[in-house]
């Protein structure tokens, strides 16, 4: 009999059954936790956002999840944990009242009939509603379907998803064509067929590679762990079926980077991986972004008030300012640029869009380091960099990072 627990207690027992349902100890440590004030949200799989179980004011329980992150496998294990919970807490989910206001029960059907070639067509459906919509985008690059919000790299390709880049061509054909959309939704979903079987570790392997590794010799243990995961699960998908291991070069360049450690300290420009790319960061929260390099790691100083991106010997170091008049007004760009110029005269000087910008050299020969100091701003605000990199370094890498700052205006 169902008796409308605590918060708490209903996060312990939902945390135990979801944990019986994952059958490998290297899965079970991967789950993480979120607990918040009528209920909590679990997530072990990189590609996934993870299960929602709330609590609701007349005690029953809403599950919610998104699955067409990571395909048919992933919803048909969540509609197992569904199940398991349903059997040992003694309740019902009400997979027949579905309310279409609110976006209540399993739009696949598969809840009811538990049919995986149905499951199957309908992500692949929907995988072909996604092409269509995206090639009315033809003339951008660097779209992205169902990666995570945060940095985004450069691509130069049409759209990236967790399982590597697609072509327009490849999206053309998917939109054009079921049989098409059928085919590639098994290349697109890191899980496709239901158990944890080899599509699924070849597919936790593949996330990996373009998602989680950073392509350098280990900066810590998070890192090490990365690599040895990917590695693990490639092992696990080629022992069960070799036809469905990483190509050869990347699983090599994966155990180098282990046994060699901090000694790699720059990505290999080829092979597949988003963080081998330049990337676009949002800087505090936007509106202001800059490009650097994605292994590069980001970390708050100061409360937040500073950014700073570490990578190799480089580095970048950011503050915002926001700048209003008495009377609300804000104080043009260019005056603004002045004032940020009075330790001295500018090396550089450019304008992209709304933003007008300098930048000085500086050396500090003692510790063999070149610093760029640049300013952009617009009407209010101004972005301070300093970019800094090994004194004997080509200059054109720190240059391109100033350059690369861009402002979306809030009203756009």
């Amino acid at each position: 009999m169902w008796a409308k627990p605590s918060v708490p207690a209903l996060l312990r027992e939902f945390q135990r059954t979801y944990l019986e349902a994952l059958p490998e100890p290297v899965l079970r440590e991967r789950l993480q936790v979120w607990q918040g004030e009528h209920g909590a949200t679990l997530a072990w799989h990189p590609a996934e956002e993870g299960l929602s179980i709330e609590l609701l004011a007349d005690g029953s329980l809403l599950a919610s999840a998104r699955t067409n992150t990571v395909g048919p496998g992933y919803h048909a294990f969540l509609l197992d944990v569904l199940d398991r919970i349903a059997a040992q807490w003694g309740l019902r989910w009400l997979w027949d009242d579905v309310d279409d206001d609110a976006g209540y029960g399993d739009e696949t059907g598969y809840a009811n009939g538990r049919d995986l070639t149905r499951l199957q067509a309908e992500m692949a459906i929907w995988l072909r509603q996604v092409a269509q919509l995206l090639l009315q985008r033809r003339d951008a690059q660097d779209l992205f379907v169902s990666m995570p919000i945060g940095p985004m790299p450069r691509i130069g390709a049409f759209v990236g998803s967790p399982m590597g880049i697609w072509s327009e061509d490849r999206f053309e054909r998917i939109a054009a064509s079921e049989a098409e959309a059928l085919a590639a939704a098994s290349e697109f979903f890191p899980w496709w067929q239901p158990g944890f079987g080899a599509d699924f570790w070849s597919g936790l392997a593949r996330v990996g590679v373009w998602c989680d590794v950073n392509w350098v010799g280990p900066r810590d243990q998070a890192e090490r762990d990365v690599l040895r995961r990917v590695l693990d699960s490639d092992r696990r998908a080629t022992a069960i079926d070799p036809r469905r291991a990483l190509e050869p070069e990347v699983r090599d360049e994966l155990q180098w980077l282990l046994e060699r450690g901090a000694e790699i300290e720059l990505p290999q420009r080829e092979g597949p991986g988003y963080k081998r790319l330049p990337t676009r960061h949002a800087l505090y929260g936007g509106p202001w972004s800059v490009e650097v390099p994605g292994h590069f790691k980001e970390h708050e100083l100061n409360d937040g008030n500073n950014l700073q991106y570490v990578g190799d010997r480089r580095a970048v170091y950011v503050s915002s300012l926001s700048i209003a008049a008495a009377d609300g007004s804000l104080p043009p760009a260019a005056e603004l640029l002045e004032t940020a110029n009075r330790d001295g005269p500018a090396d550089l000087a450019w304008a992209q869009d709304e933003i007008v910008a300098t930048a000085r050299w500086e050396e500090d020969a003692q510790a063999r380091v070149r610093h760029l100091y640049a300013a952009c701003a617009v009407d209010g605000r101004v972005l301070l960099l300093t970019i800094s990199d090994e004194l004997d370094a080509p200059r054109e890498w720190a240059e391109a990072v100033a350059r690369s700052v861009r402002w979306a205006s809030p009203e756009q």
